[in-house]
């Protein structure tokens, strides 16, 4: 039986890079491989469906699997792994200089679906013990405004996010209109030195470590999907890509 032709895009991992140049072939498929940004892989893969084969975003995409509006399967193949702990901003001289000052204050998000803020609302709630319901929730771009969210939302009561599209989170947080920033993204700022950025936990590492030593969870960032109408079509795809992607991750070791 012929091979079938399928597409791919992922960024480009060390541990996936083997497929992306055919070093590893999933047997039965000719594969096309695209390397490009997350954002714009899970933008136009998620709103359009434009390859078979796309890394994902884990809450976006069980988002739309919760809504009953996913054209597309997942297999158990994580490209993304990443503790959050690093990933909340704050201003040297603002209110907020430790994870328990974040009750009832304003807290920005490039968008409530993004897979790093999950884990770090979930961190907020569970570890720090501050209910989601008591902080207001700013979304934006974290560099630039006008930033819209892919998930489709169901809120629960008393969750408040209210959209800004004429100001990036950066500058809101830079000119005091919020006081924290969860973001998957280092602000371009923070990288440029801006004085007027600092991370609330500047010693993550550690406490990353300890929180995993405590829970065991090393964060799942993006999953692998396939379109449905391939996976119904030929439900060995799975397996095989499955493995494939298993053996480039052993050849990056």
């Amino acid at each position: 039986m012929a091979n079938i032709h399928l597409t791919m895009a992922t960024l480009d991992y060390d541990h996936v890079r083997d497929m992306a140049s055919g070093e590893v072939r999933p047997k039965g498929i000719d594969l096309t491989c695209f390397n490009l940004g997350v954002e714009e892989i899970f933008y136009r893969f998620l709103r359009n469906g434009e390859w078979d084969i796309s890394e994902v975003s884990m809450g976006m995409s069980t988002s739309a699997i919760s809504h009953g509006e996913a054209p597309f399967v997942l297999i158990p193949v994580f490209p993304s792994r990443v503790f959050r702990l690093s990933s909340i901003f704050v201003r040297p001289d603002g209110e907020v200089k430790t994870p328990e000052d974040l009750r009832a204050k304003r807290i920005g998000v490039p968008e409530w679906g993004q897979t790093a803020g999950i884990y770090t609302r979930g961190w907020l709630a569970h570890d720090v013990g501050i209910p989601l319901n008591e902080v207001d929730w700013v979304q934006s771009g974290v560099n630039h405004p006008g930033r819209e969210e892919t998930a489709k939302l169901a809120l629960p009561d008393g969750i408040n996010v209210t959209p800004d599209s004429e100001r990036s989170l950066t500058d809101l947080l830079l000119d005091g209109d919020i006081d924290a920033l969860f973001t998957a993204h280092t602000p371009d700022a923070f990288l440029a030195g801006n004085p007027g950025l600092v991370r609330l936990i500047p010693d993550y590492r550690t406490a990353e470590e300890e929180y995993f030593r405590r829970t065991g969870i090393f964060p799942i960032m993006h999953t692998i999907a396939i379109r449905r109408a391939v996976y119904e079509e030929h439900r060995w795809v799975a397996m095989n890509l499955y493995k494939a992607f298993e053996d480039a991750k052993a050849n990056s070791i």
